[in-house]
């Protein structure tokens, strides 16, 4: 039998929540029924997991993080790959990609196009005129596929009640996360012991928020000396991060450890998981420390607020750092609400979040 040729397209060949959520997906795909192609810039660690999976791999010459006059070559790059690749179904995720593959697979004749909005390139943060400017581009693109998919709710309906998206397909699914078994049993790093530790795996970067989050950790740790914090990850304001520690004399109470590939290690270490971001489309982050059965404290923002609530957790408004300070510092105090945050969080995952419906929504518009 001709197995189906997909295609995904992806920017960058990072680790991160979007290129996780393709690897999830296509890990569940039958290998007999399909030939994987992934294409996205050469160079990073996404390539050693393609490579690892025996996926085919194609790299991005001319695709650049930022507009670009290169654009154009990226555009005919693109076009080719559609066209000679012969593929039954093109997935592209992320904004850039999204607008330059969708309207190069249709130009190419690609049967099945679909596009995962992991979040809209415009956002509150953003002055009028660029917001404006992306909001045209994602909606004459919409046009161009067959599926616009959202991993969140807030996005879906803001798309269906906006005239300039009329008449695209649109659904949800929900990121899908593995469920690991319950250890209560784990081992605490000498530096972390008789510690409440509050952790977080994340890129250094604006729209993470992690600056003013830094400030909270600094003005808490000062407040409550038995709190820990641990940030996982690594980005363009990862050495002014390490600055303010320092400035602070806090590398004994925040540590920040760099970049790490086994996560769950670190999640296990934890009391708490804390995310601050500005705008998110649904965080894997989250999901991941919610299965391990972690309270969260959270952004009040669209996505965040389909992931937490009272139940599992605490939001905090964006902009906020002495209140978030406020509630991260009497954390260790709130040990049965802890408990049943946590209790909740891996429940929440387990009724909403499973992998294999995941797998299997997708599954069925690839096959529709």
């Amino acid at each position: 039998m001709k197995k189906i040729r997909i295609l995904h397209i992806q920017l960058l060949p990072l680790l991160s929540g979007v290129q996780n959520m393709m690897l999830n997906l296509l890990d569940g795909l039958d290998q007999d029924k399909y030939e994987i192609f992934i294409a996205c810039r050469p160079n990073g660690e996404l390539i050693q997991e393609i490579e690892n999976r025996r996926y085919h791999f194609i790299p991005l010459y001319a695709m650049e993080h930022h507009l670009s006059i290169k654009d154009v070559l990226a555009f005919i790059e693109l076009y080719r790959i559609c066209r000679r690749g012969r593929f039954d179904i093109i997935h592209t995720h992320s904004s850039k990609t999204g607008f330059i593959g969708r309207i190069a697979a249709r130009l190419a004749g690609v049967p099945k196009i679909i596009h995962t909005v992991h979040g809209f390139s415009f956002h509150p943060y953003q002055p009028i005129i660029p917001k404006l400017f992306y909001l045209f581009m994602e909606a004459f693109a919409a046009h161009f596929c067959d599926f616009m998919i959202f991993v969140n709710d807030s996005d879906r309906i803001f798309t269906e009640n906006n005239l300039l998206f009329h008449g695209v397909n649109t659904q949800s699914i929900y990121n899908g996360v593995l469920i690991p078994k319950k250890n209560t049993e784990v081992e605490r790093f000498a530096f972390l012991k008789d510690r409440f530790v509050i952790g977080s795996s994340l890129r250094f970067s604006k729209q993470k928020n992690i600056v003013q989050t830094m400030e909270a950790a600094i003005i808490a740790c000062r407040r409550n000396p038995h709190l820990a914090f641990v940030f996982i990850g690594d980005g363009e304001y990862y050495q002014l991060c390490l600055k303010m520690v320092k400035t602070a004399n806090l590398a004994d109470s925040i540590f920040l450890p760099g970049w790490e590939k086994n996560i769950q290690t670190w999640l296990l270490q934890f009391n708490c998981f804390l995310l601050y971001s500005l705008w998110e489309g649904l965080s894997l982050s989250i999901l991941e420390a919610m299965a391990v059965g972690l309270p969260i404290i959270a952004s009040n923002i669209q996505g965040n607020n389909e992931l937490v609530s009272d139940l599992n957790g605490i939001l905090v408004l964006p902009g906020k750092p002495e209140i978030l300070a406020e509630i991260l510092h009497g954390l260790p105090e709130r040990k049965n609400e802890i408990k049943n945050w946590g209790e909740n969080s891996r429940k929440e995952v387990l009724q909403r979040f499973s992998m294999k419906e995941f797998i299997k929504r997708y599954q069925g518009i690839y096959e529709s």
